[in-house]
């Protein structure tokens, strides 16, 4: 992971005692797999963004936009601390136009292709086929993450103070991507994690994914309970969707 260096010399710069900047940094970075459009020399190749799904042959395509494919068995042990599959193929769906995931509740979907299953590239056969990305393929790079909203608790009094921190800081320290797979969520209004009434359970962000529509500019969320994710129930992932402003 890149140096954490801009983080500690803005967080000096604003007074933030050194020991607790340390303390909080050791209690609360994660590792994240951060995917990006790079060049084959960045990192392995990890899957791609937009393009047609690769489907399984036996199973209609959504009727969504299609946003991005992973391929677990690509992303190496400790680029996350989240208990993934070996391996398999991840394919993220969302329609994220004009107020679709306020008033459509199948406005996203997430499927999971065990390895060995037939697949093959094709969209939906609808009159209206929902419009096709660019395809791009994806490079790895492991990226330290952090929330971008801290919390002042009694052990890290200036965690809010950090969570600016790192809001102005994170362009120097992480490589970025257009998907991230692990880590803390990118947060403009609404935590995807916390800030929902998912039920009991340990909640953890899966998948960050950019959205871009025009005038919007969003980020789709899918967090899963860390024993579901281990067990590889996908279906039980929940979709959210925040955008600027």
């Amino acid at each position: 992971m890149r140096s954490m260096d801009p983080f500690r010399d803005l967080a000096r710069d604003q007074g933030i005692p050194q020991d607790e900047v340390e303390r909080w940094l050791d209690a609360t970075v994660r590792p994240c797999a951060m995917l990006g459009a790079g060049e084959p020399t960045d990192g392995p190749m990890v899957g791609r963004l937009g393009g047609l799904p690769p489907m399984p042959e036996d199973e209609p395509v959504p009727d969504l936009p299609f946003l991005a494919s992973v391929d677990l068995a690509a992303i190496p042990p400790g680029a996350t601390d989240l208990p993934l599959p070996k391996d398999g193929t991840l394919l993220f769906f969302a329609d994220t136009s004009e107020s679709t995931p306020w008033t459509r509740r199948d406005w996203s979907r997430l499927v999971y292709v065990p390895v060995g299953r037939p697949v093959s590239e094709r969209g939906p056969g609808d009159e209206w086929p929902p419009q096709v990305h660019s395809a791009h393929d994806l490079y790895l790079v492991i990226d330290p993450s952090l929330p971008n909203r801290g919390d002042y608790t009694e052990e890290f009094p200036h965690g809010e103070e950090m969570g600016e921190v790192w809001w102005e800081t994170s362009d120097d320290v992480q490589t970025g991507g257009s998907v991230q797979i692990g880590g803390y969520p990118w947060v403009w209004n609404n935590d995807p994690v916390t800030d929902y009434d998912h039920g009991p359970g340990d909640w953890v962000l899966l998948a960050e994914i950019g959205a871009d529509d025009g005038d919007l500019l969003g980020r789709v969320h899918w967090v899963i309970r860390r024993d579901d994710l281990a067990a590889g129930r996908f279906t039980r992932a929940r979709a959210c969707y925040d955008t600027v402003g």
